[in-house]
């Protein structure tokens, strides 16, 4: 048998839609992320390989509004999916909206209102990157950065893994919304 030849475009379109050889979860949704998709995540140093190992997908509108149970409007974006330590099942989803709603301040501005949105009634969950282990979440020696949103967790883990060999230099969490839950407070209302 003979040699496998890595640089071969046949072997590199195999592998792609597989990052590190993980093999795809069995309820995972949506389509590969596009290119511009992957333009706009490396702008926030999400790069492609980060950005496949998280699984992060492109869905159209109508799947977007199914995982997020919503109805009339644009649900196209980007899903996130979570996972729990060690399972290769999606447990849940967020969806990053192309096309968010806007809505005017008491200024008359246009803000985005809804960029980020979950399935009703779902609380906060903790999002850990991909590669994350219980011998990571066990250790509490290990330095923890807690930061808001999925995408800022995924930018961390590449700086948290970027030029060493092994063990990542600390271990990032995200939280969705956690500003929202600084700005208006634990009861709901502008603190």
């Amino acid at each position: 048998m003979g040699k496998i030849d890595i640089s071969n475009p046949l072997f590199l379109r195999a592998f792609k839609r597989t990052p590190h050889y993980l093999p795809a979860p069995p309820n995972l949704i949506g389509a590969e992320l596009s290119a511009t998709d992957f333009a706009s995540l490396e702008s926030r140093w999400v790069d492609q390989p980060l950005a496949e190992s998280a699984f992060l997908r492109r869905v159209d509108s109508w799947t977007g509004g199914e995982l997020v149970g919503r109805k009339g409007g644009d649900y196209a974006g980007i899903a996130i999916p979570y996972f729990a330590p060690g399972d290769q099942h999606v447990r849940e989803y967020r969806l990053r909206r192309d096309h968010p709603d806007l809505e005017a301040d008491s200024g008359g501005q246009l803000k985005v209102k809804q960029k980020y949105l979950s399935p009703p009634g779902r609380s906060n969950m903790l999002y850990l990157p991909p590669g994350c282990n219980s011998a990571l979440l066990g250790n509490a020696e290990w330095p923890l950065i807690i930061t808001e949103g999925e995408l800022k967790t995924l930018a961390l883990w590449r700086l948290a893994k970027f030029g060493v060999q092994n063990d990542p230099r600390f271990l990032p969490v995200g939280i969705s919304a956690i500003f929202q839950l600084a700005w208006y407070g634990w009861q709901g209302h502008r603190a």
